[in-house]
């Protein structure tokens, strides 16, 4: 729910650490520094709420020469490493991930760490300060790309098409002018099953190719056949016949794809919900299936304080008093 307090004054600040004692989690996003000026940082929640867990989220972590920066998606995905993954040679290829990547991997980080925080405090009676970034976030996102780097010393960089890699751990256009991603990387284990499918048995015992690290060593001739024969056959046909033996591979898919996607269908990753002004929409719904205790969406994005009157209510002030604070400019 929605909730609009004007923290600058007195008496917001006081409204706002009542309520704080009853409250089980308080996650707040200003820049490093802006609570302690307000008087509603941890440690003076704690003093009304020891019980509290207390959740920070900020650009670049809390300590540190650029603790105070503002940040937004594209500066979180720059300073994590992200972004290099992305940016090559090529002006056509887009510089950034889109969806907003930094900014949900740190709510993820963030929600992650109120959970500790929670089992922490169920386990022990003690409430806590919780604090992640966007930085954080990130580095948790690439941690086995990075550590691969920190152990080896060894920059990852974009692969061309041809260079060396397992060709039955790419993706392929098909004549529907879709991609199938194969998701071999045992490749050896799947071989037979795809030179049988693909009908290129004469190449199965093909010197070149055949094994994993042979294949490896001629990854540009393999996949400049495989190109080929992908490209006789719609992205259905080949999994279609590739599922049946085995072999991992599946479709890539853009957004027009996801609704009709019968997996996320039977799993109900997308809700439909009714909004008060466009009618029914279509969100995505709860990744995580709880047996015992199922969670739902429940409600659209509440407008900016739609709920401020009803929270006040429930807190205990009286309509006469909410007709003040409003007059005073705190709600």
């Amino acid at each position: 729910r929605s909730v609009t307090l004007n923290l600058k004054s007195t008496k917001g600040r006081e409204l706002f650490l009542d309520m704080a004692k009853t409250a089980d989690i308080i996650t707040q996003n200003f820049r490093v520094g802006v609570v302690e000026r307000l008087g509603v940082d941890y440690e003076s929640v704690k003093k009304v709420n020891p019980r509290i867990v207390y959740s920070s989220v900020s650009g670049f972590g809390s300590r540190g020469p650029d603790a105070k920066d503002g940040v937004y998606d594209i500066l979180g995905q720059a300073r994590g490493g992200l972004m290099s993954f992305l940016s090559v040679s090529d002006p056509e290829v887009s510089y950034k991930a889109g969806g907003g990547m930094a900014d949900q991997t740190g709510a993820i980080t963030l929600a992650y760490g109120i959970l500790l925080g929670l089992v922490a405090r169920e386990r022990t009676g003690v409430g806590q300060h919780i604090e992640v970034s966007q930085l954080s976030g990130q580095l948790m996102l690439q941690a086995l790309a990075i550590n691969s780097y920190l152990l080896q010393g060894v920059l990852p960089q974009p692969k061309k098409k041809g260079s060396p890699g397992n060709p039955l751990f790419t993706i392929y256009k098909c004549s529907d002018e879709k991609f199938i991603a194969l998701g071999c990387i045992q490749s050896d284990r799947y071989w037979p099953a795809v030179c049988d499918v693909l009908g290129i048995q004469e190449l199965e015992h093909d010197e070149r190719f055949v094994d994993h690290a042979a294949r490896m060593r001629h990854t540009g001739d393999l996949a400049e056949v495989l190109e080929r024969v992908f490209a006789t056959q719609t992205r259905y046909e080949w999994i279609g016949r590739l599922k049946p033996r085995g072999v991992l591979c599946t479709p890539v898919q853009n957004f027009d794809d996801l609704p009709n996607d019968p997996q996320i269908i039977a799993n109900e990753y997308f809700v439909e919900l009714e909004h008060p002004t466009v009618g029914t929409l279509k969100e995505v719904g709860l990744p995580v299936r709880l047996s015992e205790t199922p969670g739902k969406v429940r409600s659209v994005a509440p407008e900016f304080g739609e709920h401020t009157e009803e929270v006040l209510l429930e807190h205990g002030c009286t309509w006469e008093q909410i007709a003040e604070l409003r007059s005073e400019g705190i709600i």
